[in-house]
């Protein structure tokens, strides 16, 4: 009985328990002019949060508009503070550099979409929207 009890405790403490902790909290699929990128753009965004105690690395972590494609975008390295957010454009021009601004290599359709934040299992979903119409 106590090996038993020994491996559940063993198994149990083995979950990663940051994985929930990392979510989507908004995003704009129509925007005008609401938010520039540094490019000058007003591309889509998305906000991530991490709600945990403790800095999450994003790095290894998807962003998706395709539930069939699951590890549409990868996140570089990135440390996400306890209760810290990070913007990032979804706005098709595939930028993933450490340190600089993010840019999915996809864009949300204002018609409706899907948008998922992946764990890097590259499997499990994190965050997901399935939305309809948006508007400016």
């Amino acid at each position: 009985m106590r090996v038993s009890f020994l491996l559940a405790v063993v198994l149990f403490s083995a979950v990663p328990i940051s994985l929930a902790e990392v979510l989507i909290t908004e995003f704009m699929a129509s925007n005008q002019d609401a938010l520039l990128d540094g490019d000058g753009d007003s591309s889509d965004w998305l906000e991530i949060f991490n709600s945990g105690t403790t800095a999450v690395d994003l790095g290894g972590h998807f962003l998706t508009d395709d539930a069939a494609e699951p590890q549409k975008w990868v996140f570089p390295q990135h440390s996400l503070a306890p209760n810290g957010f990070v913007l990032v454009f979804a706005s098709g021009k595939n930028r993933a550099t450490a340190g600089s601004e993010m840019h999915t290599n996809f864009s949300l359709a204002s018609s409706g979409d899907y948008l998922a934040l992946v764990a890097p299992d590259g499997v499990t979903i994190l965050s997901e929207f399935r939305f309809s119409q948006q508007y400016d």
